[in-house]
């Protein structure tokens, strides 16, 4: 029997998680998979729940990091302490908490520094986009 290639393989790896898929969940839940791996071009090898794990990780970092800056900038910048400080991240805590649970949303965070400090963030995350897609 000859050796199958590495595309073959590959194939039949797909179809077999597919039908596992549409076994186990039916098919739109497999319709929904395809969609999220087409998007971002994740490998049949990678798990939803691999892939929630990461991202969670992504995000607790992310979140982590910008509290660091942002305590050292307070400190350094505003003199904030200790008080200050973690008063700030309760709070911080507490605007994210919003977001991800859908008591707010980040366009009503925009509208709010819009109208309240005059700093239009619109225009901050239009230029961010256009610098990504020029790295790309």
């Amino acid at each position: 029997m000859a050796k199958m290639s590495k595309e073959e393989q590959a194939r039949r790896e797909g179809m077999a998680y597919a039908l596992r898929i549409a076994k186990e969940k039916g098919i739109d839940a497999l319709e929904e998979d395809l969609k999220m791996r087409n998007a971002i071009d994740l490998p049949l090898r990678v798990s939803k729940a691999d892939l929630d794990k990461f991202s969670d990780n992504v995000k607790y970092n992310t979140i982590l990091y910008i509290k660091i800056l942002m305590a050292v900038t307070m400190h350094d910048e505003f003199g904030f302490g200790n008080k200050r400080i973690k008063q700030m991240f309760k709070r911080f805590d507490l605007k994210a908490e919003c977001i991800a649970e859908d008591y707010s949303n980040w366009e009503e965070q925009v509208k709010i520094i819009a109208e309240e400090c005059g700093i239009d963030m619109e225009t901050e995350r239009r230029e961010l986009t256009w610098r990504l897609k020029e790295e790309a």
